[in-house]
């Protein structure tokens, strides 16, 4: 959803940063959930440190696909390319009048010559350098038009076959009866089903749809301020963290299991993470995980940390782990983020 193109570089104008042709201009994939998929991908490609038999188990269990909308155009084209050879399945429907999304980024000329160095791993005893971004500028494009139709005649035999979906809640701004229709499926058919809150704006104004999906929802990430922003419209609602994840998580099933857990899993910044799940069908349990320390001088970026934690914690529920494994994976891919020199997941402890 929402997928877009990242544009690095510095472009004469705005409007001509989707020609190829503009001196200094490199092209990379991002956008909420394209970002969270890259980094599970990542997490997948073969490691020449682990074994054999772990390298064929996740060939044969993992497929990452990408679902959204892009337009017919060298961009769409660019994208659609760059995801299947990354080893990430394109399920993106072309809008027919509309241009592919894109971001901007506008960086000082001094910071496009540490390019290649910023996609290396840093040394553990080497100090990071931050890298401000000047200037922002976002077009939705047909990632925006999204239609239910593609869903249902061009891609359901995917669907049909995933075992875990996940879903930014900027896509329920978009086609709102798509994901109506995949969660449902989940719930019948007893497969995964993952929502990530992604910004507090939409908890605030889109909170009628989120907490409609609710009832089908395995896993609900998001940040603090994302669930404050949920519960800002009920009164019933305690004032603490502790409160607002248990009442979540307690919401009722769809499918009417008892027994079956929903996982409400909130990040904190630099203080422990909180997930709070029915226990045996009584109560809520809240539990609280840790989170690593990153050393002041490695800190770098706080952008793409949500979606590197939830795609560690995917990558954990595509090998059948319980929570603390995948608490821990999320964890660990949420410190690698923040410590990333350029846009790239590398996971050299993995």
């Amino acid at each position: 959803p929402n997928t877009v193109v990242q544009v690095e570089g510095q472009p004469d104008f705005l409007p001509e940063v989707s020609n190829a042709a503009t001196k200094g201009v490199t092209y990379r994939v991002s956008g909420f959930a394209v970002d969270t998929a890259v980094c599970v991908q990542s997490l997948l490609r073969p490691d020449r440190s682990i074994s054999a038999e772990v390298k064929q188990k996740d060939a044969a269990q993992a497929t990452v696909s990408v679902l959204g909308g892009v337009g017919r155009d060298d961009n769409g084209f660019r994208l659609t390319e760059w995801l299947s050879q990354f080893g990430i399945q394109p399920l993106l429907a072309e809008i027919i009048g509309e241009t592919t999304g894109w971001t901007t980024s506008l960086r000082p000329e001094w910071q496009i010559g540490q390019e290649q160095a910023a996609n290396r791993v840093v040394d553990e005893d080497e100090e990071a350098a931050p890298q401000p971004v000047f200037y922002n500028s976002v077009c939705g494009g047909a990632a925006n038009h999204y239609k239910v139709d593609h869903l249902r005649f061009k891609v359901w035999e995917h669907v049909e076959s995933a075992g875990v979906v996940y879903v930014e809640a900027q896509f329920l701004t978009v086609s709102f009866e798509s994901v109506k229709i995949v969660a449902e499926h989940c719930a019948k058919m007893g497969n995964i089903f993952c929502l990530n809150l992604t910004a507090p704006y939409l908890c605030k104004y889109f909170h009628d749809r989120i907490l409609a999906l609710l009832p089908y929802t395995d896993f609900l990430f998001g940040c603090a301020a994302e669930f404050w922003a949920l519960a800002e419209h009920r009164a019933d609602v305690g004032k603490d963290m502790d409160s607002l994840v248990t009442w979540l998580a307690k919401v009722p099933r769809a499918d009417g299991e008892v027994q079956k857990r929903r996982h409400v899993i909130a990040t904190c910044g630099s203080k422990p993470a909180i997930v709070a799940s029915t226990w045996r069908g009584f109560g809520v349990k809240v539990q609280r995980f840790p989170v690593p320390a990153v050393k002041p001088r490695r800190f770098v970026r706080k952008d793409g940390a949500g979606d590197a934690f939830a795609a560690g914690f995917l990558y954990g529920l595509m090998h059948e782990a319980d929570l603390d494994p995948c608490m821990q994976m999320a964890l660990y891919c949420a410190n690698v983020a923040v410590q990333r020199q350029g846009k790239e997941f590398i996971f050299k402890d993995k």
